[in-house]
């Protein structure tokens, strides 16, 4: 297991972002027809995508705020994306994160029941010793896809059932319009704006943002965006919510365990859209 915060998450570990936008699952590719024998059975291709906890997006979008977000439902994202002829799979709660490779789907005994095969690996023959086993239980959509899974992850959950939910829009996507994303104006009536893709415009600048979800150590939620000038080369910035104002913060510290908001927010934003 590697130690690294929301950011590797969503860096290029697969030939695209994680956190970037993915291609809608409801509309795949033109398929041959499945035939009797495969009906039934199951691929790493039809659980490919960003999955999400039901309880942790539902508290993310009732809160607004990823750190009591957290206290109502642990975080934890899964992605499996195909990557030339195999499929890695990560799962992180942000602040660590696992990486290896499904090797099959295996059915699990029960109707609807089934466990994947993941090993650090995938080149060659994998014993049993070295495979970690993810049960998952689920029925297919109507496109033969599934959009939703009962998960028991083996690193992050203590093998419990968790209800998951395939986030066709992506995870940066989700997070944004969940959280923050909109059109704002202060009380100078200056317009401040969050792109649910993640581009901020303020009054004064404009520049990319990403959402903090890390739970540990964050005395404050905040975003960040590259900035070679500011220590650690990312600038932060708090931010809360009181009642339906967004409040935004200066804040300090080079690494999520040390991030520190001021008491006074430097701006109160009213949503204008």
């Amino acid at each position: 297991m590697i130690r690294l915060a929301c950011t590797l998450f969503c860096a290029s570990v697969f030939a695209t972002p994680l956190l970037a936008q993915q291609p809608d699952p409801a509309k795949p590719p033109a398929e041959k027809p499945r035939s009797a024998k495969q009906k039934d059975r199951v691929f790493v291709k039809d659980i490919e995508g960003v999955w999400l906890p039901q309880d942790y997006m539902d508290a993310l979008r009732a809160t607004r705020q990823p750190h009591a977000a957290a206290r109502k439902a642990p975080p934890l994202a899964i992605k499996i994306q195909k990557e030339d002829q195999s499929y890695p799979i990560m799962r992180t709660d942000f602040s660590k994160a696992v990486l290896q490779r499904v090797i099959e789907i295996e059915p699990a005994g029960k109707p609807g029941s089934y466990r994947m095969v993941v090993a650090d690996d995938d080149r060659g023959i994998v014993s049993s010793a070295d495979a970690t086993y993810i049960p998952f239980q689920g029925e297919r959509g109507v496109q033969g896809r599934f959009d939703t899974l009962a998960i028991a992850d083996p690193t992050f959950a203590k093998r419990r059932f968790r209800n998951f939910v395939r986030v066709a829009e992506g995870l940066v996507v989700f997070v944004n319009r969940a959280v923050i994303a909109g059109k704002y104006a202060d009380e100078k009536g200056r317009i401040y704006e969050f792109a649910e893709t993640g581009e901020a415009t303020f009054p004064d600048t404009k520049f990319e943002y990403e959402v903090s979800l890390a739970a540990e150590g964050a005395a404050c939620d905040y975003f960040e965006t590259p900035d070679d000038k500011a220590p650690g080369g990312k600038k932060r910035y708090g931010f809360g919510w009181k009642g339906d104002k967004l409040q935004l913060f200066a804040a300090t510290g080079t690494e999520p365990k040390n991030v520190r908001c001021e008491r006074k927010p430097f701006a109160v934003l009213t949503r204008q859209d």
